[in-house]
């Protein structure tokens, strides 16, 4: 099964300390809506499956599962099992929520261009280093690995 990870750009980011440790393929978005959307365009091979990580500031060792992407006024839905990512993310004892509210800045448009060059995609947010433990940036590393 061929995967692809995703975070935004800067050694800062926890998405991006994360997607870095991650073995396999990777794509590291830039920080603009212009850039991010040429990165995914840019993307030549098929994945079975791509998990998106962008940061969330308000959010406290935990992650939110976005369902779907709002972008000019287009609404876009993943096709990722997300009851099967649900159960091991529970398992692994990570507090979590779903979201069908879109963000309404760069992780909401790079989620929203992807779906539209793969479904089988899903966004996670997590915590910025504020609000991210060393326990849970273990647990995402040994789900996700």
């Amino acid at each position: 099964m061929r995967k692809l990870y995703t975070a935004f750009k800067g050694s800062h980011n926890t998405s991006f300390q994360l997607v870095n440790q991650i073995n396999g393929d990777r794509l590291f978005l830039t920080n603009s809506f212009q850039c991010l959307e040429k990165d995914i365009l840019s993307l030549s091979t098929d994945y079975d499956a791509i998990y998106m990580f962008g940061i969330d500031k308000n959010l406290k060792n935990s992650i939110r599962i976005e369902t779907c992407a709002n972008y000019n006024g287009e609404s876009v839905d993943t096709f990722f099992d997300i009851l099967s990512l649900e159960k091991v993310i529970k398992d692994s004892g990570i507090t979590y929520t779903i979201s069908n509210k879109p963000t309404a800045y760069l992780c909401n448009a790079a989620y929203y261009h992807m779906l539209k060059k793969n479904r089988n995609t899903i966004f996670i947010h997590m915590p910025s280093i504020k609000g991210m433990s060393g326990a849970l940036m273990n647990q995402l590393l040994r789900l996700f690995e």
